[in-house]
């Protein structure tokens, strides 16, 4: 996957989370900590920083510090949903591309919430057409 890492960053994460098949994980850093185990053996030489700081703002992944990924388990509240969506306003300034995993029970209106979120985000427009990009992909 290292010279489709180079053609299609954002594409080839994706393809790694969307095959990710978490199992025995109880708290957000347990989901966090597989994926990372996952896209580091997928991903080979790129670099792979779990709790990236970026000034007062922190990403759960990021991969060759180029793809942000956003973990939330449990997103059961509106206020959840508020602060999430709050995260990836601050996180589409900074990156191109952000990948928000869903994890663990969530409230299925949250979702539609969210990707309402994302369509209007990316104008509607798909990869690799919109410069930004927001994908929500979520994962029991």
């Amino acid at each position: 996957m290292e010279f489709g890492f180079a053609l299609d960053p954002f594409g080839t994460v994706g393809k790694v989370i969307r095959s990710w098949r978490p199992r025995g994980c109880k708290t957000e850093k347990d989901y966090r900590d597989s994926l990372k185990l996952k896209l580091q053996k997928e991903l080979g030489n790129q670099k792979i920083q779990p709790e990236y700081g970026r000034g007062s703002q922190y990403i759960d992944i990021v991969v060759d510090g180029k793809v942000a990924i956003e973990i939330r388990k449990g997103l059961k509240s509106t206020g959840s949903l508020k602060r999430t969506i709050g995260q990836l306003d601050r996180d589409l300034k900074d990156w191109k591309g952000v990948f928000l995993v869903l994890c663990g029970e969530i409230r299925p209106d949250l979702v539609t919430s969210l990707k309402q979120y994302a369509k209007k985000q990316t104008g509607g427009l798909s990869y690799p057409f919109s410069y930004e990009k927001l994908e929500i992909i979520r994962r029991k």
